[in-house]
């Protein structure tokens, strides 16, 4: 190991110490009105590579006959996964990828049941992140030096700290009887019955993901992604059958993508990234040249602007809900503007800038229903969106010779998702077991299009399914509780116009196969293997091109080469 790792190395350790110490207690206020309760937990973590990199999703540009008789060359480069590979070529060969430590701390003190404050806060260590990276020499990748990770990756993916939950809460029962609940700063919220696809559900209009740490645990349900946001949000239970809630928030967040060069990226110029673009346009247009385009401003939308609204009733055994919402877009639209009239760099190129916009006033309303049957509790969704952004192509433009910004295609879109969870008696597989299960779809109405950005690889209809099946075996040993989680996410067709970054194309996906633990119920521990489905197909397809044709969304799975294991080890204080 390097000598400047090993201060780092020694802080966390620390840090990881100090939480074991710090047990978790009732704090004695001599108060019985008082309840105040400090947990800690620290996880150890790896994750190791299976296979080594694909050159279809490793390398920037591959060799493409030319057709023509000598001496013309026998071939050219032509791009492969030029702007999109520097995650695949900074773990390239099979081995250890990830070596984390994390550590969760959370604190609640509550009066007399009704009143309180809850704070809560992570940090992370990724020591493969402080290292040097396995890259080939390409300029291409943007890293300087090239066998070195980015910064802003090593301080979002591998050394960080951030408050999650800051939020003041109160319950007030009022004189006719109904009760009012309130919650004030930093909290996560969802609406609706989404379990895992709420990118498709009213829960879409509630907060940034996390779309990292999904990638990083596909098994995660929405509520385990989505990030908490400054707002205030409310609850008035008019019966014991009726309710009314609400929500404002006062702070626009963008999704938490993976950063640029980590394992699970498939972007080298993400929103917070600060990588160039590289970008050919052919000879035969007076902007023809090669550009090298520069991390610029991102449009950002307004703080203000986003609330929602839910009424929630109990009709016999079924339980129903009503949502209107309106919100900022949090996924991103990428821009290039080119600027050909620049004088050209020392070797040829002109320069440009690259960024995100984000649209916004989305509005959204949508039902839903939940109803239990024997095992099964199903569930369903439904909703309508205006204003929705639809998945456009990196709009490149000529800024630099006068040419307006293009726009991007908006969409009034249809959602509906379908779910259950279920849980099983003794079988032949084990005493107890449940299922999770998801079913979702979506649907392009309508279309505004003014300047024909809409990708041509996406699909007016799109569906995906995910589910989770786990049989479970308590007391296996004494004091040890087991798990066998089986997972499946796979798009059953479409390329979706709406959620295409987030589902992937038709006949992609992931599955995964884990054993998990709990001994006295303080240790927990983990071990799971995830196979990604599909062709490798870099994140955009630049084959059109040799066809005549315009980049695309590729049509595969760009990350069908990184197939893992991932190992953990929790400890609850």
């Amino acid at each position: 190991m390097r000598r400047d790792k090993l201060p780092r190395l020694s802080a966390v350790a620390g840090a990881a110490l100090l939480a074991s110490g710090a047990q978790a207690f009732e704090v004695d206020t001599g108060n019985a009105d008082w309840s105040v309760r400090w947990d800690n937990s620290v996880r150890l973590s790896a994750k190791l590579r299976t296979e080594s990199a694909d050159p279809a999703l490793k390398d920037s540009f591959r060799q493409v006959p030319t057709g023509a008789p000598a001496p013309a060359p026998a071939s050219f480069a032509f791009p492969q996964a030029l702007n999109f590979n520097a995650g695949d070529q900074n773990f390239q060969n099979k081995g250890l990828v990830s070596a984390r430590v994390d550590l969760l701390s959370e604190f609640d003190a509550v009066w007399r049941r009704d009143f309180g404050v809850r704070l809560s806060a992570a940090a992370w260590y990724d020591d493969r992140l402080h290292r040097k990276t396995k890259a080939d020499n390409d300029p291409t990748l943007g890293q300087a030096p090239f066998d070195a990770f980015p910064e802003t990756t090593k301080k979002i993916a591998g050394d960080k700290a951030e408050l999650l939950d800051a939020f003041v809460f109160g319950g007030w029962r009022l004189d006719n009887g109904m009760k009012l609940t309130a919650r004030l700063g930093r909290h996560a919220l969802q609406y609706g019955e989404s379990l895992f696809f709420g990118d498709n559900g009213i829960a879409r209009a509630q907060g940034p993901v996390d779309i990292d740490k999904l990638l990083a645990a596909p098994n995660a349900q929405f509520k385990e992604i989505i990030r908490p946001v400054p707002q205030l949000s409310a609850q008035l239970q008019l019966t014991p059958e009726l309710s009314l809630g609400g929500y404002v928030q006062f702070r626009w967040e963008e999704d938490r993508l993976a950063p640029a060069g980590s394992y699970f990226s498939t972007a080298n110029v993400p929103w917070g990234s600060q990588q160039p673009e590289f970008v050919s346009i052919p000879a035969g247009t007076p902007i023809s040249g090669n550009y090298v385009l520069a991390p610029g401003a991102d449009q950002k939308p307004k703080n203000g602007g986003q609330f929602g609204l839910q009424l929630k009733w109990r009709v016999g055994e079924t339980d129903m809900g009503a949502y209107v919402a309106r919100y900022h877009d949090k996924s991103g639209q990428l821009y290039g503007n080119l600027n050909p009239a620049a004088p050209p760099s020392p070797f040829g190129t002109l320069p440009g800038s690259w960024f995100y916009t984000f649209p916004e006033n989305i509005k959204t309303v949508g039902v839903s229903a939940s109803h239990s049957l024997g095992d099964f509790n199903v569930a369903g969704e439904a909703s309508v969106r205006d204003g929705m952004p639809l998945r456009s192509t990196n709009m490149i433009y000529p800024g630099g010779f006068g040419a307006p910004q293009p726009q991007a295609a908006l969409g009034r879109t249809a959602h509906l998702n379908l779910s259950t969870l279920a849980t099983f008696g003794p079988s032949f597989i084990a005493r107890e077991s449940s299922l999770v299960a998801e079913i979702a779809w979506n649907r392009v109405l309508s279309k505004d299009d003014p300047n024909g950005e809409l990708d041509k690889a996406a699909t007016r209809d799109a569906t995906a399914l995910q589910l989770i099946f786990t049989p479970s075996y308590r007391q296996a040993l004494p004091g040890l509780d087991l798990s066998v989680p089986i997972g499946l996410r796979y798009m059953l067709a479409g390329y979706s116009s709406v959620t295409g970054a987030g589902w992937g194309a038709a006949k992609t996906g992931s599955a995964n196969l884990g054993l998990e633990g709990s001994y006295l119920g303080v240790w927990q521990f983990s071990l799971n293997f995830t196979h990604y489905i599909g062709k490798a197909v870099p994140f955009v397809d630049y084959s059109p091109i040799l066809a005549g044709g315009s980049p695309s969304f590729g049509r595969g799975n760009p990350l069908a080469d990184r197939d893992h294991v991932a190992l953990s080890l929790r400890r609850t204080f």
